[in-house]
Order: structure tokens, then C-alpha cells, then sequence
């Protein structure tokens, strides 16, 4: 019976020690976190291909947020829609991808109708002045235009495009976020 309790004591006691070592093997500190190398970087080149060739999908989360202060009171009110993983459209012979998604209001709950086109450059990655919006609904109309102020930031396998669009006497903050699908189709 020692034995067996013994036995036990052990194997608890190594996979203590074996989960923290696995705990700490993904820690990463915030002080060198943008020094990592970049593996896997995603190009506008290649999503267009694996679309058109049916190789693999890609999806576009995000959302768009409006501040407008309030003539009224001291509060300013948000608009913010959001969308996710809307499966992102490339055609044959074009330099773009489109995503087109229903994105979620937060004011009403209504959906509205978003068209993002990303442009590629000249070396097959998104061109940052060549990000466009198309936002149909609501009080606010249509708002269109080329995001401005644009940050990416890529990681294995993703990357996020920040960016703002000014219209109408309004600041739009967008954010997109563009994934492999976890599969190849």
C-alpha cells in the first residue's frame, strides 16, 4: 500500500513540475515582444492566389467606431458595428481582396451593409493608402473613402490593419483583422 501511495506521490509531483514548465515556456515579456522575428507573413499576392485557386480561405473580423459628442449633455455618443469572420472575396486578374459583411450596430441592433477592398502594392503586400470603406445605413447614409493613419501589424499567419476615416465632420476608427482559415479547403 506504501508502495502504491508512494508511486502516486510521484507521478503527482512530476506532472506539477512538468505543468509549470510548460506554463513558463510561453511566457513572454512585453519589454522584447516586438523584437520576435516575424515567420509565416502574410502577402496580398498570396491570399489572392489561394482564393482564385480554391487552396485556402481567409476571414476578416473588425469593426468601425464613430464618437460624436453630444450637443445635449456632457457624454459623447458611440456608434460601433462589428463583424465576424466574413469570408474575404478575390477575383482572377484583380489587385484586390473585398470583404462584404453585415456588421451588428450597437445603437439599434440593426445590421448594416460594409464593403472593405484592401489594394495590393508594388511587392504584393497591402497597399496603406489603398484600404477602402464602404459603410451603407442608417441616419448617417453612405460613408466612403480611404482609411487614413494606417498601422498594420502582422503576425505568423495574420495581421491588423488600424486605421481612421474622416467624414461628414466625423472621425471613424477602424480596426480589420485578416486570418487563415485553420484548414486548407
Amino acid at each position: 500500500m506504501k508502495t502504491i501511495l508512494s508511486a502516486i506521490a510521484i507521478v503527482c509531483i512530476l506532472f506539477s513540475v512538468k505543468g509549470n514548465d510548460m506554463k513558463n515556456q510561453y511566457n513572454i515579456s512585453l519589454e522584447n515582444y516586438w523584437e520576435q522575428p516575424l515567420t509565416d507573413i502574410i502577402y496580398l499576392d498570396q491570399i489572392i492566389n489561394d482564393i482564385v485557386n480554391n487552396r485556402r480561405g481567409y476571414f476578416m473580423t473588425g469593426s468601425a467606431t464613430i464618437i460624436k459628442a453630444s450637443s445635449t449633455s456632457d457624454v459623447a455618443k458611440v456608434l460601433d458595428a462589428s463583424f465576424r469572420n466574413s469570408r474575404i472575396i478575390a477575383y482572377a486578374g484583380r489587385n484586390y481582396i473585398q470583404a462584404n459583411v453585415s456588421a451588428k450596430r450597437n445603437d439599434n441592433d440593426r445590421n448594416d451593409e460594409i464593403r472593405i477592398y484592401a489594394y495590393k502594392n508594388d511587392i504584393g503586400q497591402i497597399d496603406t493608402d489603398k484600404v477602402k470603406i464602404n459603410w451603407k445605413g442608417g441616419p448617417t447614409g453612405e460613408i466612403s473613402g480611404n482609411l487614413s493613419n494606417v498601422t498594420m501589424i502582422h503576425q505568423p499567419q495574420s495581421f491588423l490593419i488600424i486605421g481612421t476615416l474622416q467624414k461628414n465632420g466625423y472621425t471613424i476608427g477602424v480596426s480589420l483583422a485578416i486570418s487563415k482559415e485553420a484548414r486548407t479547403i
